[in-house]
């Protein structure tokens, strides 16, 4: 009776692991690397387990395998690194503010960055990212509906919280804290503490 796939994997994998693995390390910057390529080397001879030859010919089949998988791993490097040198360029071309050009723009940026982050995803996906409820929903992983009301609570929140923060531009009655002074413009927390 022949050996089953199976078994010829493992007899295979068992006598040349040892070999392969200090092929793979002596070639690689770190062991993380190396154990990635050693085990696409073994993915690779799995899926073409009827074209390995048997014996120390294995062993060759693994090492011209190990050899491709370390020169894929290398390209892929260079084009990641390529990118980021690119990406980086490009980033240092763009200039992005966070400092708001006026008071209300700062409140409500502190507003913003007080509420938790998961409002805080929401609002900036819409607002800056510019996506509708069915994106949102997309990117988060529900449902547009459950999106649509996330979102619509997170504003409700920020609404709120800018209510205390920001000063109402009409006259009106304002609440006073305990020394007479208007409560309106200041941070809850301001208004609590006296």
């Amino acid at each position: 009776m022949s050996e089953t796939r199976e078994e010829r994997f493992s007899a295979l994998y068992d006598s040349t692991r040892p070999k392969i693995i200090a092929y793979v390390l002596r070639r690689t910057a770190s062991r993380d690397d190396a154990a990635d390529i050693v085990a696409e080397t073994y993915e690779v001879a799995w899926r073409r387990m009827d074209d390995v030859p048997t014996g120390d010919a294995g062993l060759l089949w693994l090492y011209v395998t190990a050899r491709n998988v370390l020169a894929n791993h290398g390209r892929r490097l260079r084009r990641r690194n390529e990118m980021a040198a690119r990406l980086a360029q490009e980033l240092r071309a763009v200039e992005l503010s966070d400092k708001p050009s006026h008071e209300e723009g700062l409140t409500m940026q502190l507003c913003l960055k007080a509420l938790v982050p998961a409002d805080r995803e929401l609002l900036m996906l819409s607002g800056w990212e510019g996506l509708n409820p069915v994106e949102i929903g997309r990117v988060l992983g529900c449902s547009p509906t459950a999106a649509r009301i996330r979102l619509h609570r997170a504003r409700a929140r920020l609404k709120e919280m800018s209510e205390y923060a920001l000063p109402k531009k009409q006259s009106g009655d304002v609440g006073h804290t305990q020394d007479g002074s208007s409560a309106r413009g200041r941070f809850p927390e301001e208004v609590i503490g006296q």
